[in-house]
Protein backbone atom coordinates (compact mmCIF):
# COMPACT_ATOMS: atom_id res chain seq x y z
CA UNK A 1 0.00 0.00 0.00
CA UNK A 2 1.01 3.76 -0.51
CA UNK A 3 2.34 3.54 -3.56
CA UNK A 4 3.59 0.29 -4.24
CA UNK A 5 1.27 -1.03 -6.87
CA UNK A 6 2.60 -2.75 -9.24
CA UNK A 7 1.59 -3.29 -13.40
CA UNK A 8 2.43 -6.81 -15.21
CA UNK A 9 4.98 -6.06 -18.38
CA UNK A 10 3.09 -5.07 -21.11
CA UNK A 11 1.52 -7.61 -23.36
CA UNK A 12 -0.82 -7.60 -26.45
CA UNK A 13 -4.06 -6.86 -26.29
CA UNK A 14 -6.60 -9.73 -27.17
CA UNK A 15 -8.61 -7.73 -29.92
CA UNK A 16 -12.05 -8.85 -27.28
CA UNK A 17 -10.59 -6.71 -24.20
CA UNK A 18 -13.11 -3.99 -22.74
CA UNK A 19 -10.24 -1.30 -22.50
CA UNK A 20 -12.65 1.32 -20.57
CA UNK A 21 -15.79 1.33 -18.23
CA UNK A 22 -17.73 4.51 -18.24
CA UNK A 23 -19.64 4.13 -15.06
CA UNK A 24 -22.88 6.50 -15.09
CA UNK A 25 -25.31 6.82 -12.46
CA UNK A 26 -28.84 7.84 -12.80
CA UNK A 27 -31.56 9.75 -10.73
CA UNK A 28 -34.24 11.94 -12.25
CA UNK A 29 -32.17 13.35 -15.15
CA UNK A 30 -34.31 12.24 -18.36
CA UNK A 31 -33.49 15.83 -19.52
CA UNK A 32 -29.95 15.36 -19.52
CA UNK A 33 -29.00 11.33 -19.81
CA UNK A 34 -29.63 11.43 -23.59
CA UNK A 35 -26.69 14.15 -24.01
CA UNK A 36 -24.44 12.61 -21.81
CA UNK A 37 -24.61 8.73 -23.21
CA UNK A 38 -24.51 10.47 -26.83
CA UNK A 39 -21.32 12.24 -25.59
CA UNK A 40 -19.72 8.69 -24.69
CA UNK A 41 -20.77 7.06 -27.91
CA UNK A 42 -18.76 9.98 -29.79
CA UNK A 43 -15.31 8.83 -28.41
CA UNK A 44 -14.25 7.03 -31.20
CA UNK A 45 -13.78 4.21 -30.06
CA UNK A 46 -14.54 0.64 -31.24
CA UNK A 47 -18.00 -0.64 -29.66
CA UNK A 48 -16.25 -3.80 -28.40
CA UNK A 49 -13.43 -1.55 -26.64
CA UNK A 50 -15.33 0.03 -24.40
CA UNK A 51 -18.82 -0.53 -21.96
CA UNK A 52 -21.48 1.90 -20.32
CA UNK A 53 -22.46 0.57 -16.73
CA UNK A 54 -26.18 2.87 -16.55
CA UNK A 55 -26.92 2.42 -13.19
CA UNK A 56 -31.04 3.95 -12.45
CA UNK A 57 -31.00 5.11 -9.08
CA UNK A 58 -35.09 4.69 -8.48
CA UNK A 59 -35.65 7.52 -11.01
CA UNK A 60 -39.65 8.72 -10.82
CA UNK A 61 -39.36 10.09 -14.29
CA UNK A 62 -38.57 9.17 -17.76
CA UNK A 63 -34.97 8.31 -17.28
CA UNK A 64 -35.11 4.89 -17.73
CA UNK A 65 -36.95 5.11 -20.78
CA UNK A 66 -34.81 7.56 -22.02
CA UNK A 67 -31.73 5.27 -21.68
CA UNK A 68 -33.61 2.35 -22.56
CA UNK A 69 -34.45 3.43 -25.76
CA UNK A 70 -30.48 4.35 -26.48
CA UNK A 71 -29.67 1.26 -25.25
CA UNK A 72 -31.55 -0.69 -28.04
CA UNK A 73 -29.11 1.07 -31.25
CA UNK A 74 -26.26 0.90 -28.32
CA UNK A 75 -25.01 -2.39 -27.30
CA UNK A 76 -22.13 -1.40 -25.32
CA UNK A 77 -24.53 0.57 -23.04
CA UNK A 78 -25.61 -2.25 -19.77
CA UNK A 79 -28.02 -0.97 -17.51
CA UNK A 80 -28.43 -1.59 -14.11
CA UNK A 81 -31.34 -0.73 -11.88
CA UNK A 82 -31.89 -0.43 -7.40
CA UNK A 83 -34.04 1.38 -5.39
CA UNK A 84 -32.97 5.14 -4.47
CA UNK A 85 -29.83 4.71 -2.10
CA UNK A 86 -27.87 7.61 -3.93
CA UNK A 87 -25.07 7.92 -5.96
CA UNK A 88 -22.09 6.21 -3.97
CA UNK A 89 -23.80 3.03 -4.28
CA UNK A 90 -25.07 3.31 -7.40
CA UNK A 91 -21.41 3.80 -8.85
CA UNK A 92 -20.17 0.51 -5.68
CA UNK A 93 -22.60 -1.29 -7.66
CA UNK A 94 -21.01 -0.03 -10.96
CA UNK A 95 -17.63 -0.97 -9.84
CA UNK A 96 -18.74 -4.68 -8.83
CA UNK A 97 -19.46 -5.16 -12.64
CA UNK A 98 -16.91 -3.59 -14.36
CA UNK A 99 -14.95 -5.31 -16.47
CA UNK A 100 -13.14 -2.61 -18.04
CA UNK A 101 -9.31 -2.06 -17.96
CA UNK A 102 -9.70 1.39 -16.83
CA UNK A 103 -13.00 2.92 -15.31
CA UNK A 104 -14.00 6.86 -15.97
CA UNK A 105 -16.63 8.13 -14.20
CA UNK A 106 -19.78 10.12 -15.74
CA UNK A 107 -21.91 12.16 -14.09
CA UNK A 108 -25.72 11.68 -15.88
CA UNK A 109 -26.16 15.54 -15.98
CA UNK A 110 -22.56 15.64 -17.67
CA UNK A 111 -21.24 15.24 -20.62
CA UNK A 112 -18.12 14.50 -22.83
CA UNK A 113 -16.35 16.48 -25.76
CA UNK A 114 -16.08 14.73 -28.82
CA UNK A 115 -13.35 11.92 -29.49
CA UNK A 116 -11.02 13.28 -26.37
CA UNK A 117 -11.10 10.03 -24.27
CA UNK A 118 -9.75 7.98 -27.36
CA UNK A 119 -6.59 9.99 -26.62
CA UNK A 120 -6.25 9.70 -22.81
CA UNK A 121 -6.99 5.91 -22.80
CA UNK A 122 -3.77 5.60 -25.02
CA UNK A 123 -1.73 7.45 -23.10
CA UNK A 124 -2.67 5.80 -20.26
CA UNK A 125 -2.30 2.20 -21.60
CA UNK A 126 0.93 3.00 -23.01
CA UNK A 127 2.48 5.24 -20.15
CA UNK A 128 0.98 2.09 -17.88
CA UNK A 129 -0.69 4.34 -15.63
CA UNK A 130 -2.56 3.72 -12.33
CA UNK A 131 -4.73 6.94 -12.59
CA UNK A 132 -4.59 9.84 -15.40
CA UNK A 133 -5.88 13.51 -14.25
CA UNK A 134 -7.19 15.33 -17.19
CA UNK A 135 -8.79 19.02 -17.36
CA UNK A 136 -12.42 20.13 -18.11
CA UNK A 137 -14.98 22.63 -18.60
CA UNK A 138 -17.28 24.22 -16.08
CA UNK A 139 -20.83 25.69 -18.03
CA UNK A 140 -24.24 26.57 -16.97
CA UNK A 141 -27.37 24.98 -18.09
CA UNK A 142 -27.34 27.03 -21.32
CA UNK A 143 -24.12 25.79 -22.18
CA UNK A 144 -22.03 29.24 -21.41
CA UNK A 145 -18.41 29.21 -19.91
CA UNK A 146 -18.30 29.59 -16.13
CA UNK A 147 -15.05 30.63 -14.48
CA UNK A 148 -12.67 27.83 -13.79
CA UNK A 149 -11.61 26.05 -10.38
CA UNK A 150 -8.52 27.20 -8.79
CA UNK A 151 -7.00 23.63 -9.34
CA UNK A 152 -8.05 23.35 -13.07
CA UNK A 153 -4.70 23.45 -14.57
CA UNK A 154 -1.76 21.67 -12.92
CA UNK A 155 2.12 22.81 -14.83
CA UNK A 156 3.63 19.07 -15.21
CA UNK A 157 2.55 16.22 -17.17
CA UNK A 158 5.21 13.82 -16.41
CA UNK A 159 4.83 10.23 -15.00
CA UNK A 160 5.24 10.26 -11.17
CA UNK A 161 3.77 8.53 -8.02
CA UNK A 162 0.29 10.11 -6.34
CA UNK A 163 2.17 10.65 -3.43
CA UNK A 164 5.31 12.71 -5.57
CA UNK A 165 2.72 14.28 -7.59
CA UNK A 166 0.17 15.83 -4.88
CA UNK A 167 3.98 17.06 -2.86
CA UNK A 168 3.73 19.64 -5.90
CA UNK A 169 -0.17 19.88 -6.58
CA UNK A 170 -3.27 20.65 -5.06
CA UNK A 171 -5.64 17.13 -4.71
CA UNK A 172 -8.61 17.83 -6.75
CA UNK A 173 -12.09 16.42 -5.22
CA UNK A 174 -13.78 15.29 -8.04
CA UNK A 175 -14.06 11.64 -9.08
CA UNK A 176 -14.88 12.30 -13.22
CA UNK A 177 -11.88 13.81 -13.66
CA UNK A 178 -9.88 10.77 -13.37
CA UNK A 179 -9.70 7.33 -15.71
CA UNK A 180 -8.56 5.19 -13.10
CA UNK A 181 -7.09 1.74 -13.86
CA UNK A 182 -9.21 -1.31 -12.14
CA UNK A 183 -6.88 -3.70 -11.38
CA UNK A 184 -4.78 -0.85 -9.60
CA UNK A 185 -8.35 0.26 -8.10
CA UNK A 186 -8.91 -3.25 -7.10
CA UNK A 187 -5.76 -3.85 -5.26
CA UNK A 188 -7.10 -1.40 -2.92
CA UNK A 189 -7.64 -1.80 0.79
CA UNK A 190 -10.14 0.42 1.99
CA UNK A 191 -10.37 0.54 6.31
CA UNK A 192 -13.93 0.19 7.39
CA UNK A 193 -13.00 0.54 10.74
CA UNK A 194 -11.93 -1.49 14.14
CA UNK A 195 -14.69 -3.64 14.04
CA UNK A 196 -15.15 -4.12 10.14
CA UNK A 197 -11.19 -4.22 9.27
CA UNK A 198 -10.11 -4.09 6.25
CA UNK A 199 -11.89 -4.43 2.68
CA UNK A 200 -10.20 -6.00 -0.51
CA UNK A 201 -11.01 -3.15 -3.38
CA UNK A 202 -11.77 0.78 -3.09
CA UNK A 203 -15.13 1.89 -2.84
CA UNK A 204 -17.66 5.19 -1.88
CA UNK A 205 -18.59 5.63 1.42
CA UNK A 206 -21.89 4.73 1.57
CA UNK A 207 -22.74 6.57 4.77
CA UNK A 208 -21.80 9.98 3.16
CA UNK A 209 -24.39 11.94 0.83
CA UNK A 210 -22.01 14.65 -0.27
CA UNK A 211 -17.84 14.96 -0.76
CA UNK A 212 -17.73 11.08 -0.80
CA UNK A 213 -15.36 11.58 -4.08
CA UNK A 214 -12.58 13.39 -2.01
CA UNK A 215 -12.28 10.94 0.62
CA UNK A 216 -11.68 8.22 -2.09
CA UNK A 217 -9.48 10.43 -4.18
CA UNK A 218 -7.46 10.95 -1.26
CA UNK A 219 -6.60 6.99 -0.43
CA UNK A 220 -6.19 5.94 -4.01
CA UNK A 221 -3.96 9.45 -5.28
CA UNK A 222 -1.59 8.49 -2.10
CA UNK A 223 -1.26 4.67 -3.28
CA UNK A 224 -1.35 5.72 -7.06
CA UNK A 225 2.50 4.09 -8.35
CA UNK A 226 2.24 5.92 -11.71
CA UNK A 227 0.11 9.12 -11.80
CA UNK A 228 0.19 11.86 -14.57
CA UNK A 229 -1.80 14.87 -15.67
CA UNK A 230 -3.07 15.85 -19.11
CA UNK A 231 -4.12 19.21 -20.16
CA UNK A 232 -6.57 17.85 -22.95
CA UNK A 233 -10.16 18.86 -21.82
CA UNK A 234 -12.64 16.34 -22.43
CA UNK A 235 -14.47 17.03 -19.58
CA UNK A 236 -17.92 19.24 -19.12
CA UNK A 237 -18.81 20.17 -15.70
CA UNK A 238 -22.40 21.58 -15.88
CA UNK A 239 -23.49 23.72 -12.78
CA UNK A 240 -27.39 23.42 -12.88
CA UNK A 241 -27.59 26.25 -10.37
CA UNK A 242 -30.26 23.73 -8.43
CA UNK A 243 -27.97 22.55 -6.30
CA UNK A 244 -29.82 21.15 -3.24
CA UNK A 245 -27.31 23.29 -0.48
CA UNK A 246 -29.71 25.90 -1.59
CA UNK A 247 -32.95 23.93 0.27
CA UNK A 248 -35.07 25.42 2.80
CA UNK A 249 -35.12 22.15 4.79
CA UNK A 250 -32.52 22.83 7.47
CA UNK A 251 -33.16 19.14 8.82
CA UNK A 252 -31.55 18.43 4.72
CA UNK A 253 -28.81 21.45 4.66
CA UNK A 254 -27.62 19.96 8.28
CA UNK A 255 -27.79 16.04 6.92
CA UNK A 256 -25.19 17.25 4.29
CA UNK A 257 -23.36 19.29 6.62
CA UNK A 258 -22.52 16.11 8.57
CA UNK A 259 -21.71 14.15 5.66
CA UNK A 260 -18.87 17.00 4.95
CA UNK A 261 -17.55 16.85 8.39
CA UNK A 262 -17.90 12.98 8.23
CA UNK A 263 -15.72 13.28 4.80
CA UNK A 264 -13.24 15.47 6.98
CA UNK A 265 -12.83 12.97 9.59
CA UNK A 266 -12.06 10.07 6.22
CA UNK A 267 -9.75 12.36 4.78
CA UNK A 268 -7.92 12.75 8.42
CA UNK A 269 -8.00 9.37 8.93
CA UNK A 270 -6.45 8.45 5.69
CA UNK A 271 -3.57 10.85 6.58
CA UNK A 272 -3.03 9.72 9.57
CA UNK A 273 -2.37 5.81 8.34
CA UNK A 274 -0.56 6.88 5.42
CA UNK A 275 2.25 9.05 7.62
CA UNK A 276 2.28 5.76 10.12
CA UNK A 277 2.73 3.45 7.40
CA UNK A 278 5.02 4.88 4.88
CA UNK A 279 6.77 6.82 7.26
CA UNK A 280 6.51 10.01 5.38
CA UNK A 281 4.32 13.23 6.08
CA UNK A 282 1.08 13.21 4.03
CA UNK A 283 0.98 16.13 1.65
CA UNK A 284 -0.38 19.07 2.12
CA UNK A 285 -2.68 19.30 -0.46
CA UNK A 286 -4.74 16.39 1.22
CA UNK A 287 -4.75 17.97 4.33
CA UNK A 288 -6.34 20.66 2.33
CA UNK A 289 -8.98 18.82 0.83
CA UNK A 290 -9.65 17.93 4.20
CA UNK A 291 -9.64 22.16 5.61
CA UNK A 292 -11.77 22.60 2.78
CA UNK A 293 -14.76 20.66 3.94
CA UNK A 294 -14.66 21.77 7.71
CA UNK A 295 -14.26 25.55 6.41
CA UNK A 296 -17.27 25.67 4.54
CA UNK A 297 -19.68 23.36 7.25
CA UNK A 298 -18.77 26.20 9.41
CA UNK A 299 -19.56 28.86 6.97
CA UNK A 300 -22.75 27.73 5.98
CA UNK A 301 -23.74 26.73 9.55
CA UNK A 302 -23.26 30.17 9.94
CA UNK A 303 -25.74 31.48 7.34
CA UNK A 304 -28.21 28.93 7.97
CA UNK A 305 -28.12 29.31 11.93
CA UNK A 306 -26.75 25.48 12.40
CA UNK A 307 -23.35 26.89 14.53
CA UNK A 308 -24.24 24.41 17.22
CA UNK A 309 -24.93 21.82 15.73
CA UNK A 310 -22.19 21.02 13.11
CA UNK A 311 -19.62 22.36 15.67
CA UNK A 312 -21.05 19.50 18.00
CA UNK A 313 -20.14 16.92 15.18
CA UNK A 314 -16.88 18.36 14.13
CA UNK A 315 -16.16 17.92 18.13
CA UNK A 316 -17.95 14.16 18.04
CA UNK A 317 -15.06 13.32 14.90
CA UNK A 318 -12.26 15.07 16.92
CA UNK A 319 -11.61 17.69 14.09
CA UNK A 320 -12.00 20.65 17.00
CA UNK A 321 -9.83 22.81 17.54
CA UNK A 322 -8.94 21.98 13.49
CA UNK A 323 -5.75 23.08 11.72
CA UNK A 324 -5.73 26.11 10.54
CA UNK A 325 -6.72 26.80 6.60
CA UNK A 326 -3.49 27.79 4.81
CA UNK A 327 -2.11 27.80 0.93
CA UNK A 328 -1.93 24.61 0.33
CA UNK A 329 -6.15 24.88 0.26
CA UNK A 330 -5.62 28.04 -1.58
CA UNK A 331 -6.81 30.20 1.43
CA UNK A 332 -3.81 31.62 2.39
CA UNK A 333 -3.12 35.36 3.68
CA UNK A 334 -4.42 37.74 6.39
CA UNK A 335 -8.39 37.59 5.52
CA UNK A 336 -8.36 34.06 5.86
CA UNK A 337 -6.55 33.86 9.41
CA UNK A 338 -8.76 36.23 10.51
CA UNK A 339 -11.68 33.90 9.60
CA UNK A 340 -10.25 31.10 10.92
CA UNK A 341 -9.39 33.18 14.18
CA UNK A 342 -13.33 33.45 14.80
CA UNK A 343 -14.30 30.04 14.17
CA UNK A 344 -12.19 28.60 16.58
CA UNK A 345 -14.23 30.73 19.10
CA UNK A 346 -17.73 29.55 18.95
CA UNK A 347 -19.36 32.01 20.84
CA UNK A 348 -18.25 34.59 18.46
CA UNK A 349 -19.08 33.15 15.44
CA UNK A 350 -22.42 31.91 16.41
CA UNK A 351 -23.14 35.54 17.56
CA UNK A 352 -21.75 36.27 13.85
CA UNK A 353 -24.31 33.88 12.40
CA UNK A 354 -27.47 35.84 14.25
CA UNK A 355 -25.95 39.24 13.03
CA UNK A 356 -26.17 38.04 9.24
CA UNK A 357 -29.59 36.19 9.77
CA UNK A 358 -30.98 39.60 11.13
CA UNK A 359 -29.12 41.12 8.29
CA UNK A 360 -30.37 39.09 5.35
CA UNK A 361 -33.97 39.15 7.30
Amino acid sequence: MWGSSSWLSPVLLPLSEILLTYIVPVYNTEAYVLRCLQSIADQGLDSAEYEVIVVDDGSTDASRAVVETFAADHPSIRLLSQPNQGVSVARNLALDNARGRYIQFVDSDDYLLPGKMQVLLRRALDERLDVLLFNFSNIDSDGNPLPQAQDNVFPSTQVSTGPEFLDTHPMTPYVWRFLIRRGFFEQGNDYLGPERGWRRGWRFDTSLIVCEDGALIARFMLDAGRMAYDDTVVYCYVDRGDSAMHSIDLNHIARRLHSQVDSAASIDGTISRYESQSGRRAPASVAGIRNVYLYFSMTKALTCGLVDDVLQHIRQVGLFPFPCIGPEANYGGARWKVIHWLMMRPAIWKALSKIYRLIRK
